[in-house]
């Protein structure tokens, strides 16, 4: 019935049918309900000390997540430097290269024999030849072998054939 008192109310101040004054409706307000209650999860509480743990793993899981990253960054960065320090004695191994190979040409050999040990180049005239004579063979006798030793030595010859 109330609704019906309201709606007719409206449709007066509407028209102007009504030569009193226009006064708002009282406004809604909800009854409160015993069943609605902001209890979590089927009406059971979140107690104080849960919140708490379950803020305390979170906490302990983000400072986990953070340190493995840093020492992910730390890995990294030494990672970077012995490439640096690879690069750098790779140089330093090519540049060591080039001055020995500098330091060993023939030129630099043939001018430290005739400055520093006295040494000088061989002409035509201290070039002496040596002959060999390839005829002369050494030849070694074969010494007298008893019965026994060739009956041996024919038996493991023998032996050694057939083991293939």
């Amino acid at each position: 019935m109330a609704y019906y008192e309201s709606y007719r109310y409206y449709t007066r101040v509407q028209n102007n049918t009504s030569s009193a004054p226009a006064v708002m409706p009282p406004s809604y307000e909800p009854e409160y309900n015993a069943q609605i209650d902001m209890n979590l999860r089927n009406g059971r509480k979140i107690s104080i000390v849960k919140v708490f743990v379950y803020v305390l793993v979170g906490f302990s899981l983000l400072g986990a997540v953070i340190f493995s990253n840093v020492q992910q960054l730390q890995v990294a960065n030494s990672i970077t430097a012995k490439k640096q320090e690879y690069t750098n004695l790779q140089s330093e191994y090519v540049r060591v290269q080039s001055e020995l190979a500098g330091k060993t040409s023939n030129k630099d050999i043939q001018e430290y024999a005739e400055n520093t040990l006295g040494m000088r180049t061989i002409d035509g005239s201290q070039i002496e030849y040596v002959e060999i004579q390839t005829n002369d063979v050494v030849e070694i006798p074969v010494e007298e072998q008893n019965v026994f030793v060739k009956m041996k030595t024919w038996f493991d010859n023998l032996v050694e054939y057939l083991r293939g």
